[in-house]
């Protein structure tokens, strides 16, 4: 069943919902950092604005009803501070490609790979999903260890596959199976 929505889910420090315009100030607060930037697709905001027009895109999206962003916000200040979200879905194939960004203020706290065990576990209970992946160009190991934390496999080099910010980006795949996640979480208990 692929969801209706982009519900609010929780973690121990993190609440991952939806965008609201209140956020620009956050989001432009990372997303206008090179540092954070340098390995995602979209380029550095330059401004707020281009922080709330992405926010607008996305709030239109969620009226639509397609797969959404969830901002990723501390429990304990609640602040925004990143978001993950579904990259792209595959319905027939039950298959979907998740994506994220951070703060770097809040890089190597095990925040990233919180919030990703909390959207693969949302996405195998609830989405009825059978396998999620995830690609990180290969000058981003730190995003790799983010899904080797979170259960993913390490899957292949895929060579020359985006061009992005003006070249050609070799990446790395990585993914997890709803089998996997289930030894995972059994292993767990």
């Amino acid at each position: 069943m692929i969801y209706h929505g982009t519900p609010t889910l929780e973690t121990e420090r993190l609440v991952l919902r939806k965008f609201t315009p209140e956020d620009s100030g956050d989001m432009f607060e990372y997303a206008s950092d090179a540092e954070v930037s340098k390995y995602v697709t979209w380029d550095t905001h330059k401004t707020i604005d281009d922080s709330l027009g992405f926010i607008k895109y996305t709030l239109n999206r969620y009226m639509k009803d397609e797969t959404g962003e969830w901002g990723i916000v501390l429990k304990e200040n609640n602040k925004f501070i990143g978001s993950c979200s579904f990259v792209w879905m595959e319905s027939k194939n039950l298959c979907g490609n998740i994506g994220y960004v951070l703060s770097r203020q809040y890089w190597n706290k095990g925040i990233m790979t919180e919030a990703v065990k909390r959207l693969i576990r949302f996405s195998f209970e609830e989405m009825k999903l059978n396998r999620i992946e995830a690609v990180h160009f290969i000058e981003n190991e730190s995003s790799g260890r983010v899904m080797q934390k979170a259960g993913m496999k390490y899957e292949g080099l895929m060579r020359q596959k985006y061009f992005i910010k003006e070249k050609f980006r070799d990446i790395k795949q990585y993914a997890i199976l709803k089998e996997d996640w289930e030894k995972i979480s059994k292993n767990e208990k």
